[in-house]
């Protein structure tokens, strides 16, 4: 818009400087020294300003110019998002790390972080990431035996029907099992707490890292059907 308004500046000067240098050819007998002086300074005037009006429309819309603005541009767009990618859970964040999806959660155990503390998990594509503050923890799919959505009740119901937790020498679900089903005559409140709960392999045994999502919808979209496990190597297990 403003390159079209330039240009219609210019063409109007333009025609004006034809027209009062018309004028003054066809009316030249009719001028005398004044009127020409003065017709004359007018026209230079003019002209000037429609040469400097022209240069200025060069310097702007040159390619040179184009592609110097286009860089300013990119080099702010990249500013920007050097900063925006610092920031935890946001999209600038989540396209430096290369995840489709983010959501934040309360770390439960299997993680060295704080009990309770808020998380960012992150949904990649061979891989999960879990940040807080400047901890920045990575899962490879590779290593992933399941992935589940629990509820507190449903934890509770598996520690007691096996026997304390137990299956095969381990606790069921990890600290998080021995955490949610010790508590099973503690609990009074009617509020379901739901659990995002990774189970994988570590050093040769099963390990857990567990995370409170009851206010995440988007937990249930890290699952089995995301990642197939599948590919992922069968242990066979002998009991």
């Amino acid at each position: 818009m403003k390159k079209l308004f330039h240009l219609m500046i210019i063409a109007f000067i333009g025609v004006f400087f034809i027209y009062g240098l018309t004028n003054i050819i066809l009316n030249l007998k009719g001028y005398n020294m004044a009127d020409f002086l003065i017709a004359a300074v007018m026209l230079v005037f003019v002209a000037l300003l429609e040469l400097v009006l022209i240069k200025q429309y060069n310097r702007i819309y040159s390619l040179e110019s184009i592609k110097a603005q286009k860089q300013i541009a990119t080099d702010k767009e990249k500013a920007k998002f050097e900063i925006e990618s610092k920031i935890l859970g946001s999209k600038s964040r989540q396209q430096l790390i290369g995840a489709d999806l983010c959501i934040k959660a309360k770390h439960m155990a299997g993680l060295p972080i704080a009990e309770g503390a808020e998380m960012f998990v992150y949904r990649c594509k061979g891989k999960v990431v879990f940040e807080r503050n400047q901890d920045t923890i990575e899962l490879g799919i590779d290593k992933v035996k399941d992935i589940l959505i629990k509820t507190d009740v449903e934890i509770q119901k598996s520690y007691v029907s096996s026997a304390g937790g137990a299956v095969g020498g381990y606790v069921l679900f990890g600290p998080l099992g021995a955490m949610i089903g010790g508590r099973t005559k503690e609990k009074k409140s009617t509020n379901i707490e739901k659990y995002l709960i990774f189970s994988y392999e570590k050093d040769g045994d099963t390990a857990y890292i567990s995370m409170e999502v009851t206010n995440e919808p988007n937990a249930s979209l890290f699952n089995t059907n995301y990642y197939d496990l599948s590919k992922n190597e069968r242990k066979l297990t002998s009991l």
